[in-house]
């Protein structure tokens, strides 16, 4: 359809709520909008008097043709074009991670309650969160433990009491050894109650009561207690110190900041939780990924949708127009403001000064990464710049658990979510070439499933002319050329040429490419024996759990993906063993007394 038909279109459209997909030539969907008055949304992309800039233009340019589905309201609307997006993953809408992403920290419920990080709300216990990343909330909980000194170890308590002797945590001041039993619940209660009001945010309180306890125990000359008191006092005004105070400690607000130019856009969301704020999160999108108000209002609904939580308030330094009023209903029980003034209005200044800076920063380094990418391809010789770059290692237990590690590299970056791994069938002993050979043929027998399995620019394999003449007979397979070089190790298992199986090319006078050589083959080892150290972990925790009366090879392997592992299987009650398929009551006793006298 031309733009004038299209237009025509448009305005046959009713004036009512809802969604509209836009196909190109191929019929691919590239981008879905919502509207509350379609004729004119719609409309207002094709109007012959429109002047659209940069992504929208690009987006208008390639449209063939339209469809629309009509809702009765605009929430309606709202809800419907979340579902089309994850659908359909266009081309110009914005696109946000899955809610794995984003933990919780749980504090359990009963008398001696733990911390732990967990992905979801579920069950009962307190929740905390949730956290831009997983490292963020482990790095909490390692702090909240410290400061209490409260343990994070597996034991179970009080079940677990004067079982062994207290852990390393113990010696080193860092737990109270709680294990042994003799310090009163009382103490483990008042820990647990300090760690939650430090996770409220309850900071300059908290450790105001402290010291005043210290200064009681030292004035009882209990000297050892006061210490115990004066330690966490610290660790909590360390706490409190890294965060920065912008409101009363009542203050739960998600503030959000964005900045967008023609190269691409930020979203940045800083977590006020306890008037402090605790936690960012920025989003990068790139330049074919529309912002707009409405594009906007779509993204803040999905963000919330998929983090399954909303705080109390919301405030937004970006104005959505008359998109705003059907954020609102999407957000119960939320406030969303719009502050123009004041100190909620120079928060929202300061995240999108945030969001601004991170994207500059991240273009430089993205800069950086491709100068040095372009100076690898011309030392290896190669005619393109090497955005995907694949590494290979083999690692095994002598002739057992042969296992290939697929390392992969995105922009020079280690993309960790496209590693993979090859269990080797056909070799029953040491061989590493043809191992290789025969990971790499189950490799490209995946060859443009997905954009995971996307062919590489580069090879780099561990080892020399064996492994490329292994590799290169597999490509020739395939009908594919993709360069391939040996990273040879010196007496000092470090790489000290690369081959390409004729010439050697020495790292001697190019530091920069040897620390990326160096780090990139400790990866792909570290990933290969990781997985080859898992293969051998779960198969003697199969052959633990087959020695158990009642238990078979295909029990134990259900007993493990119920739990997830033999640690977790080991804390779980006799009543939650016997949820899994085919165990009855006697045998998850069975079951729970064998791992509690046998794993300690």
């Amino acid at each position: 359809m031309t733009r004038e038909e299209l237009y025509a279109a448009a305005r046959a459209l009713p004036a009512s709520p809802g969604v509209y997909i836009m196909h190109n030539s191929a019929d691919k969907v590239i981008y879905v909008g919502k509207s509350k008055a379609l004729r004119n949304r719609v409309g207002s992309y094709f109007a012959p008097y429109a002047d659209h800039k940069g992504k929208t233009a690009q987006m208008v340019a390639s449209v063939h043709h339209f469809e629309v589905y009509h809702t009765a309201t605009e929430l309606e609307a709202l809800v419907l074009e979340n579902q089309f997006i994850k659908q359909y993953m266009p081309r110009y809408n914005i696109k946000l991670k899955d809610s794995s992403g984003y933990p919780y920290i749980r504090i359990s419920d009963g008398e001696y309650p733990r911390i732990t990080v967990v992905n979801k709300r579920e069950g009962g216990g307190l929740y905390y969160g949730p956290y831009a990343s997983h490292v963020t909330a482990k790095n909490i909980v390692a702090a909240a433990a410290a400061a209490f000194r409260i343990p994070v170890c597996t034991k179970r308590f009080p079940a677990d009491f004067g079982k062994g002797r207290p852990c390393l945590n113990y010696h080193i001041g860092r737990c109270m050894g709680f294990c042994s039993g003799k310090v009163p619940k009382e103490e483990y209660k008042a820990r647990i109650d300090g760690v939650k009001r430090l996770l409220g945010g309850d900071c300059t309180t908290l450790a105001k009561e402290l010291e005043q306890k210290m200064n009681e125990a030292a004035e009882a000359l209990d000297y050892e207690r006061a210490a115990s008191y004066r330690d966490s006092m610290r660790a909590v005004l360390k706490i409190r110190d890294k965060q920065h105070i912008v409101g009363p400690p009542e203050t739960e607000a998600d503030v959000i900041g964005i900045y967008a130019d023609d190269a691409g856009s930020a979203v940045t969301v800083l977590m006020v939780r306890g008037g402090a704020i605790t936690d960012r999160e920025t989003m990068f999108f790139g330049a074919d990924e529309i912002i707009n108000p409405s594009a906007v209002s779509s993204l803040l609904g999905r963000y919330y949708t998929l983090r399954g939580f909303t705080p109390r308030e919301i405030w937004c330094g970006y104005d959505l127009g008359d998109e705003a009023e059907v954020l609102r209903q999407s957000l119960t029980g939320t406030k969303l403001l719009f502050p123009k003034r004041g100190e909620k209005r120079e928060l929202a200044d300061r995240a999108e000064t945030n969001a601004k800076e991170q994207l500059l920063h991240r273009r430089s380094e993205n800069e950086r990464q491709s100068g040095f990418l372009a100076s690898f391809a011309s030392f290896l010789g190669l005619e393109v710049v090497p955005e995907r770059i694949e590494s290979y290692d083999i690692s095994n237990s002598g002739d057992d658990f042969i296992t290939a590690g697929m390392v992969v590299l995105k922009n020079g970056s280690f993309a960790k979510k496209l590693y993979r791994s090859f269990n080797i069938r056909e070799s029953e002993a040491q061989d590493d070439i043809a191992a290789t050979k025969e990971a790499l043929q189950r490799r490209f027998s995946h060859l443009d499933e997905s954009e995971a399995w996307e062919a590489p620019d580069l090879i780099l394999a561990d080892g020399g002319v064996g492994q490329i003449g292994a590799i290169r007979e597999v490509l020739y397979g395939y009908g594919l050329d993709i360069p391939v070089f040996g990273m040879v190790k010196d007496e000092h298992h470090k790489t000290r040429t690369l081959t390409d199986g004729v010439n050697e090319i020495s790292l001697n006078k190019r530091q920069d490419i040897f620390i990326f050589i160096y780090k990139l083959q400790e990866e792909v080892h570290r990933y290969a024996l990781s997985r080859m150290d898992q293969r051998r972990r779960q198969t003697v925790k199969k052959s633990i759990l087959v020695s158990i009366k009642g238990v078979g090879k295909a029990k134990a392997e259900e007993l493990l993906k119920h739990f997830g592992g033999l640690k977790e299987l080991r804390e779980a009650t006799p009543e939650e063993i016997a949820k899994v398929k085919g165990v009855n009551a006697e045998l998850a006793e069975r079951i729970c007394s064998f791992l509690k006298e046998n794993l300690k």
